[in-house]
């Protein structure tokens, strides 16, 4: 029996040690390969098969995943590393190659065979095209590649000191594994000796990428070069095409039109009017189809022509990369690259070529049926005008017109066809120059925007200025150019027009009839303001239009006279004065606005209510001599910028500019103590810190500006400024708008309180004539109840009004924001710069490589945005939520702020998250910490934490809501406020009383309104033995039903409860709608039943303290609340 037990044993060790070795085997074989790429990927695919596998095998298997990863790359390293040597060696063969291609591509004369068809030509002309395209898109790429080059010259410094620093700590990490005993040991080592090997070679390619940099650029150019020069050519090629397919088409629309002609002049008195209608209808369409032959070659001749306007954006896009690194060491670079940049072409508009595609489409659909009309129109019986049918020669002639029509049609769909085709192509190619010119507006913002222009202003600045102004007022050129354009305004008749209907306009309509109206209108509607019966907000409304339209003829004439000057006039100065007037229109216009909304009847003092000298503080007889001065400034600078290449712009139009900003600070301080707000609080109060801050902002930038242009920064100065004052006019009008929607809300609001007040006095005049009819018990009631109605509407008059506000202060806030972001937008590139500052670097883990991933200025800048986004949702969610959304749906009491407190809490949340993962702070990193400190603080803090999840607990359940009232531990009152830990209650004293959430779970409270506000009061009365019972107990019902706060459903109950000592006690259960109406009801009753029994002589009996305290008490109610003993005691 023991041998056969040490038999069994010896087996099943015999077979354990077999399936260990069989599964270490392949280990131990797989673990003297890991140098070998196949033999790690065979380990790979051997070891992915297994279902279980333990952290060391994984771990394993991450490292050596690692380390084909850098095999991978290494390979790529050694492709490019081959791409530039043989760059650097075959240099001077490819070059000559192109140049030799270049010359030989030009020798060729270009021979079309003027004997094809218009077939042949159509096919050649399809391969032309599709050859233009083949070219377009190569040289994109090259222009690509040149684009990517550039930005390599500009990063490779940084890449090479990056590599070799990761090589160093590459090689000092291999001394770790030196002696690799386990397998986890061999597949580390494998990994780092892999990425070791490529990061090497990554620092000898990127070597070779620095010296064969110039070598590929010169290549690149030769290329492009000869891209352009293949594409002209065939372009040329393609010209002749069309030209000689236009040739045959307006050749057999001629030979067309001369049959019609012929037919119509030989025949003209014979022919019936059915083959005259055919005849005019043929003639019709060749003239269309002639027509559509033009546009045809429109829309061909636009396409070329942007075509080369994308190869000007991408040359001139390129010359701002690869000259980048120089702008700061020239002056003249700068003003090169910024007068090219400026020459660019404008923003290409697609809207009109959509337009033309939907009109093609429409007649293309309009033929076809004219088409499919045709062939009824062979197989008919066509008549004569008297009715005969038609001859033979007529009938002939009829079959032949119709065959042409048809050839016309089909002709025309045909051409219909073509251009909905090219126009397709002309709305790509506007694309791809929308999307070039995008890059080079990003370009430029990139690099030339913090970009002195000019060298700082020194002691001869006036000197240049006094040289410069000379120069400018003494040149022939400028004095031709002036006189030629006021000679051209005087002598053109087009022009001479437009001056004297502008004319016309200033004198008829502001000093004759619209001003005086106007003065008329506002000294009736002034004083028509403030009554209820008379105002009304189209006299506000009429205000605001009648003003902007009195204000319209100045600036028409001011337009006016800038469209003359550039009318048929292509001189460079009157062009800039022109775009001085455009610019400077808007601005007079709006200052016209402001100053007669300012009048001493206007807008704002009568309407808006403003504190009349503050307003007249800004717009004082100052005022014309204010904005005359702006408005002359404005143009003068930008005509100086928009003259010559900017030739005067570092003298004239600097100076221009600092006594601009000059002048703007003295306007905005003066706009700042007149108390004009940038910023109301919740209490409509400018008074604020955030106001202050705004207004300095405001008032330092000219300043700041001012001194930018004079260190140089003249164009950074100007955009910036420019953009801060439009953005300061968007929140004026904001502010506007704001108030005018306030005294609508107003007018409303008064209109209402009238209706109220001529209510209550009708039924004031009802009551006084039922007076006497009526006994004393039931005026006081029906006077309780409109007390009553009257509270409970003016204030729910007051919330609404208040709310509305906010709700619309909000929105016109949220616009005005929205509007600013798009201004300031377009300069998002230019705070690239920002990415460039390195804060400090975080290492992230993706496919099991480490990666430093550098927090620049940029993303902390952006973090600390979301944040104080989030801050200010979560702050003014809940009223925005209950304005627009909540109180519209029918929700039970206190879900409205379960929803807010929960999307709140989720907003915090992912707030936090997406403002931690910018600075690279992850939740990766992260959750095991917070995991550790929630175990450890769920011990430390283990009722805080049981408090916060009884509050969400709360949310979700909803055993109390906001606006409850709850018994609990002894205290009554009303819920308030539900915090994440605790619960604010306010009681009868209005003392906030504060009790953890946790209370409201695990202890037993009272909610008094928690599916019924409905509840009953219970009172009881003494009352004398010798009083019949019967009447005592019928006037107690009686009081109790003629109480205004008692309910008839249930109704009232008067009971003999008790005898205590010979008295009787009744009993009086009232029910009452909400617990808060039982002082008041209890105030009621007891007055009515004193009355009573002084009337009827009853003395109320004597009850001894003690029965006092200890029978005659309410049971299960509030001790807290005051006089809950309900006897009425004498």
């Amino acid at each position: 029996m023991v041998t056969i037990q040490k038999k069994t044993i010896f087996f099943k060790y015999f077979f354990l040690l077999t399936y260990i070795i069989t599964w270490l085997l392949p280990l131990v074989t797989f673990s003297c390969n890991f140098s070998n790429e196949q033999e790690i990927k065979k380990y790979l695919q051997y070891a992915q098969q297994k279902e279980h596998m333990n952290s060391h095998q994984k771990a394993i298997i991450d490292n050596l995943q690692s380390a084909l990863h850098f095999i991978s790359e290494k390979k790529y390293s050694n492709i490019k590393i081959q791409e530039y040597q043989k760059i650097i060696n075959d240099f001077s063969y490819i070059t000559l190659q192109l140049y030799e291609e270049y010359n030989n591509t030009s020798n060729t004369i270009i021979d079309i065979d003027k004997n094809l068809s218009e077939n042949e030509l159509k096919q050649k002309l399809f391969r032309i095209d599709n050859q233009l395209t083949d070219l377009s898109e190569q040289l994109k790429k090259e222009y690509d590649h040149v684009h990517s080059i550039n930005e390599l010259l500009i990063l490779l410094p940084q890449q090479q000191v990056a590599a070799q620093n990761t090589l160093n700590n590459l090689e000092q990490r291999q001394i770790l594994y030196t002696n690799s005993n386990t397998l986890i040991e061999q597949a580390k080592f494998t990994a780092l000796q892999s990425e070791q090997a490529a990061k090497q070679l990554k620092v000898a390619e990127l070597k070779l990428a620095e010296l064969s940099i110039n070598n590929r650029k010169e290549l690149s150019r030769l290329r492009i070069e000869l891209l352009k020069k293949k594409y002209n050519y065939i372009n040329n090629e393609a010209h002749i095409l069309r030209h000689q397919l236009n040739g045959l088409c307006q050749k057999e629309k001629k030979q067309s039109i001369d049959y019609i002609k012929k037919t119509l002049t030989e025949h003209n008195n014979i022919l019936p009017k059915s083959i005259k209608k055919q005849l005019q209808i043929n003639r019709d369409l060749s003239i269309i189809l002639n027509q559509q032959t033009h546009r045809m070659n429109n829309i061909e001749s636009s396409k070329q022509e942007i075509a080369s306007c994308i190869l000007q954006v991408r040359q001139t896009f390129n010359k701002l990369i690869e000259q980048a690194q120089w702008l700061d060491t020239s002056s003249v670079l700068k003003e090169t690259l910024r007068s090219q940049v400026s020459k660019l072409p404008e923003m290409p508009k697609s809207r009109q070529i959509d337009h033309d595609m939907a009109q093609l489409r429409t007649k293309r659909l309009q033929y076809e049926n004219q088409l499919n009309k045709i062939i009824p129109l062979l197989s008919s019986q066509i008549k004569q005008n008297d009715g005969i049918p038609l001859t033979p020669p007529h009938k002939h002639i009829l079959e032949t017109q119709l065959t042409i029509q048809r050839n016309l049609i089909t002709s025309l769909l045909n051409s219909f066809d073509a251009q909905i085709l090219e126009l397709t192509k002309l709305k790509v190619a506007h694309r791809q120059l929308k999307e070039a010119l995008q890059d080079v507006q990003k370009a430029a913002h990139r690099h030339l925007f913090w970009i002195a222009d000019f060298h700082p202003i020194t002691i001869s600045y006036p000197v240049n200025v006094y040289q410069d102004l000379y120069k400018l007022l003494t040149s022939d050129e400028f004095n031709y150019q002036i006189i030629s354009s006021l000679n051209r305004i005087f002598t053109i008749r087009k022009t001479l027009i437009l001056i004297i209907i502008s004319c016309i306009i200033i004198s008829t309509g502001l000093y004759c009839a619209i001003h005086h109206h106007y003065q008329i209108f506002l000294e009736q509607s002034s004083k028509k303001i403030g009554k209820v019966n008379q105002d009304s907000f189209l006299l506000t409304f009429y205000n605001i239009w009648y003003s902007m339209l009195i204000a319209l003829p100045i600036p028409i004439l001011w337009a006016f006279g800038g469209y003359s000057l550039n009318h048929d006039c292509s001189y460079p100065m009157s062009v800039a004065i022109n775009d001085g007037i455009k610019v400077t229109t808007f601005i007079l216009w709006i200052s016209i606005v402001g100053a007669y909304f300012s009048s001493s009847k206007g807008l704002f003092i009568v309407h808006f209510g403003w504190n009349k000298k503050r307003v007249q503080q800004v717009f004082s007889h100052h005022y014309t001599w204010a904005v005359g001065t702006i408005v002359f400034l404005i143009m003068m600078l930008t005509i100086f910028n928009n003259y010559n290449d900017r030739e005067f712009s570092n003298t004239l139009g600097r100076l221009c500019f600092i006594l601009l900003c000059i002048y703007l600070t003295f306007i905005t301080n003066n706009l700042k103590y007149s108390g004009l707000p940038l910023y109301l609080n919740k209490y409509d109060s400018s008074n604020n810190i955030i106001n202050h801050g705004l207004w300095n902002i405001i008032i330092c930038a000219p300043v700041i500006a001012a001194i930018s242009c004079i260190l140089g920064y003249l164009f950074i100065a100007q955009e910036l400024l420019a953009r801060l004052e439009i953005s300061l006019f968007i929140w004026i009008i904001s502010l506007i708008i704001y108030h005018i929607i306030r005294r609508w809300t107003s007018i409303q609001r008064r209109r209402i309180a009238f209706e109220r007040a001529k209510q209550k006095r009708i039924l004031q005049l009802t009551l006084r004539t039922h007076n006497e009819s009526n006994s004393s018990q039931l005026l006081q009631t029906n006077t309780l109840v409109s007390n009553n109605e009257k509270n409970s509407k003016i204030l729910d008059l007051d919330t609404i009004s208040i709310q509305s506000l906010q709700l619309i202060r909000s929105i016109i806030t949220i616009i005005a924001l929205l509007l600013m972001t798009i201004l300031w937008s377009e300069l998002h590139s230019s705070f690239s710069f920002l990415e460039n500052i390195t804060l400090w670097d975080v290492t992230s883990t993706i496919k099991g490589v480490d990666n430093i991933q550098p927090i620049t200025l940029h993303s902390f800048l952006i973090a600390i945005l979301v944040i104080v986004i989030t801050t200010k949702t979560v702050k003014n969610l809940p009223s925005f939520l209950e304005l627009t959304v909540l109180q519209h749906l029918d929700l039970t009491p206190g879900t409205g702020y379960a929803i807010t407190t929960l999307i709140k809490y989720i907003l915090m949340f992912l707030g936090g998250i997406i403002g931690c993962s910018l600075i690279g702070i992850e939740w990766t990193k992260i959750q095991w910490l917070i995991a550790a400190l929630g175990v450890g603080l769920g011990f430390g803090l283990q009722e805080i934490f049981a408090n916060l999840i009884s509050g969400l607990m709360i949310l979700f359940e909803k055993p109390i809501r906001i606006g409850d009232t709850v018994t609990i531990n002894k205290l009554t009152g009303t819920i308030t406020r539900i915090n994440t830990r605790a619960t604010i209650i306010t009681d009868w004293n209005h003392k906030e009383i504060i009790i953890p959430n946790k209370e409201f779970i695990t202890k037993q409270f009272i909610n008094w309104s928690l599916s019924d506000t409905l509840t009953r009061v219970v009172l009881r009365v003494p009352a004398p033995l010798q009083t019949d019972m019967k009447k005592i107990v019928k006037v107690l019902l009686q009081i109790a039903k003629n109480s205004s706060f008692s309910l008839n459903t249930p109704p009232p109950e008067v009971y003999l409860v008790d005898l205590q000592q010979g008295l009787p006690i009744f009993e009086i259960r009232i029910h009452i709608s909400d617990i808060k109406l039982r002082m008041p009801l209890c105030h009621q009753i007891h007055m009515l039943i004193i009355e009573y029994y002084q009337n009827n002589g009853i003395k109320l009996p004597y009850i001894p303290n003690y029965l006092y305290n200890n029978q005659l008490s309410i049971n299960n109610f509030d001790s807290n609340y005051p006089n809950t003993n309900y006897y009425t005691i004498t």
